[in-house]
């Protein structure tokens, strides 16, 4: 196991009163959240935009402070962490954007970009520039990019300069933050072949976070559902895919498109409108939207539940099915 997480947290405190003083609530964003990953594993963090996914991929590599829980990186808590221990660690954690385009500096070339964080951590020019040659080919690049600016490249051409600097420190864990959600289908798929490929040469963990079903279908060993900062379903790929437990999980699969054209797809209902982090219902986070909501769904918050050894869902139908 390289990554494990037990009840992490981010709250962010909203402000009130004449002078905005007096804090009044609090935007629940990260709200409990358990899993690991093992080594080589890649875990797929899924839902809707606002669920809490992109803010949990920033825990675990400590770009924002948690309210509460740990994250344990190969057996070292990164929250006790002081700044040089901090430092060390994210040499072997990584990430990569949504729009890589967007953490570059424009005035940098790309050679430049990918050897900072080598720059950053002590090494030669000399090694720099060797490691940016040795990168350029792994993500699919020529040696003559080295020299050209970012705005001279195509969506996936950065997409895939991001992925270069994400690995010029040989990290073994690497966030992909909706990696490919921003480009072409064809190219999409390009990026996920890429990432797959580096996975298995350079055995590295991914927690690849996702609100598209379809990509991660391609890419996961297990899938983690997450609703309103917590999340509600965990199961191995196959498991999820053939037999979803959690309504909401049902329900963001029957919003997948079918593959042949004219298929018919059952729709799972929903009801209401999604509720906001800033009012977390009582109870079941999800019974405002459920059909199968009981009385029990309004006043106890179901929790994460094993239904299986590698199957887990946090719903009172389920369990009480079960």
């Amino acid at each position: 196991m390289l990554i494990r997480v037990d009840n992490l947290a981010k709250h962010y405190p909203i402000a009130g009163g004449f002078f905005g003083h007096r804090t009044v609530g609090a935007v629940r964003a990260v709200d409990g959240v358990s899993f690991s990953i093992d080594r080589g594993e890649t875990l797929a963090l899924v839902g809707e935009s606002g669920c809490g996914k992109s803010t949990t991929g920033r825990l675990l590599t400590r770009l924002i402070e948690p309210t509460a829980g740990t994250v344990r990186f190969d057996n070292m808590e990164i929250s006790e962490m002081d700044a040089g221990e901090l430092r060390a660690a994210r040499r072997r954690m990584q990430l990569v954007f949504q729009d890589a385009g967007s953490s570059f500096n424009p005035r940098m070339t790309v050679g430049a970009l990918i050897a900072e964080p080598m720059h950053l951590a002590g090494a030669s020019a000399a090694d720099c520039k060797a490691r940016v040659q040795e990168l350029l080919p792994l993500v699919g690049l020529a040696a003559e990019h080295t020299d050209r600016y970012p705005h001279e490249f195509s969506g996936g051409q950065r997409q895939r300069i991001g992925i270069a600097r994400a690995l010029a420190l040989r990290p073994d864990f690497v966030v992909c933050d909706e990696p490919v959600s921003a480009l072409d289908v064809s190219v999409q798929a390009q990026v996920i072949n890429l990432l797959t490929r580096l996975q298995r040469e350079f055995g590295l963990t991914y927690l690849f976070i996702s609100h598209d079903l379809r990509v991660v279908r391609h890419v996961a060993d297990r899938v983690a559902v997450m609703y309103l900062g917590r999340i509600v379903e965990i199961a191995d790929k196959a498991t999820l895919y053939k037999a979803p437990q959690h309504p909401y999980t049902r329900a963001l699969l029957s919003a997948v498109p079918a593959h042949r054209p004219g298929a018919v797809r059952k729709k799972t209902e929903v009801v209401g409108e999604i509720a906001s982090a800033r009012a977390v219902p009582s109870g079941c986070r999800y019974h405002t939207r459920c059909p199968y909501v009981m009385p029990i769904c309004r006043t106890e918050e179901p929790e994460l539940t094993e239904l299986g050894a590698t199957h887990s869902s946090a719903c009172h139908l389920v369990q009480t099915s079960h």
